[in-house]
């Protein structure tokens, strides 16, 4: 009952928000105004003045005066100019973290919920925070052994916003796809779902502790990065106490000439950092915008903020390994079966015209410096192609392509002349060191054994499945000439198997039967038909990997 009645009091603001700016238009269209009621709050009679702006002005002061929930759903959509007007993404661009100051009794709030009394551990508690931002505000204090701290405090009722907020936007998500076969072709209430587990790791503080802790076991020794230190005692899930850093901006190209810091030997050493994120760790930084980095007094790298982090298994970390290799390579063939495997699901419907696509990108990467490659043009016609191609990707996927897009701008500010291929290209190096290596070659062996293994287990239950529906007359045919060539090279290889297994069988037998002729005590046709079942086994195997690896 509470759950509905925050979400009718929310839909009510919504609504009132979007008549005030001018956009009662839309919600009957689409036929929502059953849902809500539009009355327009506009007391200052400023309707004229609403309807002088643009609509992509409009649809951002909504945002900002709509709350948290909307502002960051808006600032993911920020990078979309992919499935939204260029025009759009600019006004989306200028919303920001630094909202409204909230009136707060930090020591009180210290106390109710860490149930400590704030004196016995701070010397001092600032009163008024550094930072303001939408889900949270910073406030910085003294510890009484003298060391500084931030405590970063979640703003009142936040969660029950944010949980109201997001059952309104799945509900319009719905309406929407129902009335408009754009939104539905770009899958709106997916984006809407992938929005709300990001929001919800960003509103859990417990989960930031833990993703600062995994990130400092990742760099532990490493001399070029610094990770903030926590204080567990002085944190919960809506108080998080961190160790104070100071630093420069790392784009604040004038503090740090001053410092003794050559600007370009701080974007090496950063893109390198993250780049060790993504192709060493499989864990990067998910937000590494010029506020979320600072450059120590002592000259080490420090990210911030680690509310929101890109998470990826072993296999997306081969993938991943894979594109930033073929993209080194501008192999265009491989590139795209590397996408294939990394999509979740694709509609490709002309494959030469992909390839095209993909070579046209090739030739917008082939510049000398940061002066003339623009990497953010680069990711539009990457998610350009994705669109026309129906390509969906786990989320990492792009907060992989909006990491590399900020760091990239990092970059292209501390140093034009930035080669960022060439700085990639070291570890596309590695990826193929790594892949001829004996050892990879081997565990891939491994690995190939065990799942012909697993198969051949699992058919004799598979087979009887099979006779049981032919029995009851329930089995379906669904029949498909598409991919017969992939079919007939399955087939080839389960003949292979059957054969195999066959002369493995015959060659046991006469190996106990003791049949002559002998070498060295052993049968000799029993001997050869082992070797034999050998050979083709690993002939099967090495077709699977390199069938696997193109």
């Amino acid at each position: 009952m509470k759950e509905n009645s925050r979400k009718l009091k929310r839909t009510m603001k919504m609504a009132a928000v979007l008549a005030k700016y001018g956009f009662d238009d839309i919600m009957a269209r689409y036929k929502i105004e059953k849902w809500v009621s539009l009355k327009s709050n506009d007391k200052n009679g400023g309707a004229s003045n609403i309807h002088s702006l643009s609509v992509y002005e409009r649809i951002r002061m909504a945002i900002e005066e709509l709350g948290p929930t909307y502002v960051k759903l808006g600032q993911l959509f920020s990078d979309r100019d992919d499935v939204l007007p260029v025009a759009m993404t600019a006004e989306l661009k200028k919303l920001q973290n630094d909202v409204a100051q909230e009136a707060l009794d930090v020591k009180e709030k210290i106390a109710n919920e860490l149930g400590i009394d704030p004196n016995d551990y701070f010397h001092l508690i600032e009163d008024v925070p550094f930072a303001s931002a939408s889900i949270s505000q910073v406030f910085k204090a003294q510890l009484l052994n003298g060391e500084w701290v931030i405590l970063k405090i979640k703003r009142a009722d936040i969660e029950e916003i944010i949980e109201a907020d997001l059952l309104i936007m799945k509900d319009l998500a719905r309406i929407l796809g129902n009335h408009s076969d754009e939104l539905r072709k770009i899958g709106l209430l997916k984006i809407v779902e992938t929005f709300e587990r990001s929001i919800n790791q960003e509103l859990s503080f417990l989960q930031e502790i833990d993703n600062i802790e995994r990130f400092e076991r990742n760099f532990r020794g490493h001399q070029g990065i610094y990770v903030h230190k926590i204080f567990r005692m002085l944190s919960n899930n809506n108080i998080l106490c961190l160790e104070y850093i100071g630093g420069i901006k790392v784009t604040d190209i004038g503090q740090l000439l001053q410092r003794g810091f050559d600007p370009k030997m701080v974007a090496r050493v950063g893109y390198d950092l993250y780049m060790q994120q993504v192709l060493e760790h499989g864990y990067f930084h998910a937000d590494p915008h010029p506020g979320n980095i600072l450059v120590t007094y002592s000259g080490q790298i420090a990210f911030i903020d680690f509310g929101i982090m890109g998470t990826m298994s072993p296999p997306d970390k081969e993938h991943v390994e894979d594109f930033t290799q073929f993209l080194v390579q501008k192999n265009a063939s491989s590139l795209i079966a590397t996408i294939k495997k990394m999509s979740l699901e694709h509609s490709i419907d002309n494959d030469d015209q992909l390839e095209r696509d993909v070579y046209e990108m090739f030739a917008m990467i082939d510049q000398s410096s940061l002066k003339s490659l623009d990497v953010a043009s680069i990711s539009k016609k990457l998610k350009s192609i994705f669109r026309k191609n129906g390509m969906e990707f786990p989320q990492y996927v792009y907060l992989l392509i909006k990491g590399i897009v900020l760091i990239e701008g990092i970059g292209r500010k501390l140093d034009p002349d930035l080669n960022i291929l060439e700085l990639m290209r070291p570890y596309a190096m590695r990826v193929v060191k790594k892949r001829i290596s004996p050892k990879y070659r081997i565990l891939k062996g491994i690995e190939g054994f065990k799942d012909i293994a697993e198969t051949w287990t699992e058919m004799p239950g598979e087979i009887l499945d099979l006779i049981k529906k032919v029995k009851k007359n329930t089995l379906k045919i669904n029949h498909q000439l598409d991919g017969l060539s992939g079919i007939k090279t399955t087939l080839d290889r389960l003949v292979l198997a059957m054969i195999i297994s066959a002369l493995s069988v015959g060659s046991s037998i006469l190996v106990l039967a003791d049949m002559p002729p002998k070498v060295y005590g052993v049968p000799l046709l029993g001997f050869f038909g082992f070797l034999i079942s050998f050979i083709l086994g690993i002939w099967i195997v090495i077709s699977m990997i390199r069938k696997k690896n193109n």
